[in-house]
């Protein structure tokens, strides 16, 4: 089987599985990417005044 069939039949095989977008795919796929979502790390939160500069 050449290059070209092998990739054919690989996206005939792929359009044939239905893909659920559930989140749980998601944070399971993050989980075997190596994050971890409890531990993520949030920017701080940005201050609504304005503070003057210093001369």
């Amino acid at each position: 089987m050449g290059r070209r069939a092998k990739l054919k039949k690989i996206r005939k095989e792929q359009q044939q599985k239905p893909q659920a977008a559930s989140s749980d795919n998601f944070i399971k796929e993050l989980g075997k990417q190596g994050y971890n979502l409890s531990e993520i790390q949030r920017s701080p939160e940005v201050p609504e005044d304005k503070p003057e500069p210093q001369v």
